[in-house]
């Protein structure tokens, strides 16, 4: 089954990729059906209210665990963002327990 869904959604990112025309939003739909479908009882919130620490894209919850996700446009590279603001300003925020 996970096989299939990440066949799916790489075909659709693929297809949207294709046009030349996307931006980040444009793959969040696609994204948060990634999310739901590999684990059963996931919920996937796409542009969820601010949070004290900024604006995460995505919260992610199952059970009692709730994570938040930032999305990035596919052309992005993660490993320039790995030291920027935006990623110091949630680790700042998790390690105070503010996320």
């Amino acid at each position: 089954m996970g096989e299939a869904v990440l066949h799916t959604y790489l075909d659709e990112v693929g297809g949207y990729y294709q046009k030349g025309i996307t931006t980040e939003h444009t793959y969040r739909g696609t994204s948060r059906n990634l999310l739901e479908k590999l684990e059963a009882g996931v919920l996937a919130i796409n542009e969820p209210k601010r949070i004290q620490c900024g604006a995460p894209d995505y919260v992610v919850e199952r059970n009692n665990l709730t994570i938040h996700i930032e999305a990035k446009d596919v052309d992005i590279s993660l490993d320039t963002l790995e030291e920027g603001e935006q990623l110091k300003r949630y680790r700042r925020a998790d390690s105070h327990g503010l996320s």
